[in-house]
């Protein structure tokens, strides 16, 4: 079981790097046995579902989870 979520969670960090919209995102992944948290901050709001269809994409049979949120561009000004 843990060398499944090793691989589980190589194979989704790697989509998310090859994504060009999520690969310079602060995301991080957690696998729970058929379900992957998706946690960190993104520029915008879109990000969140790009970064969800991603992991959908190569992981269908896992429940995905979105705690990300939304970087404040007013506060980096």
């Amino acid at each position: 079981m843990q060398h499944r979520r090793r691989m589980l969670h190589h194979i989704i960090e790697r989509a998310l790097k090859r994504n060009t919209f999520t690969a310079d995102q602060h995301i991080t992944v957690d696998v729970l046995g058929d379900s992957v948290v998706l946690r960190g901050v993104v520029s915008h709001s879109d990000l969140i579902a790009e970064a969800v269809a991603t992991v959908e994409a190569v992981a269908p049979f896992l429940d995905v989870y979105s705690c990300l949120r939304v970087r404040c561009m007013e506060a980096l000004a």
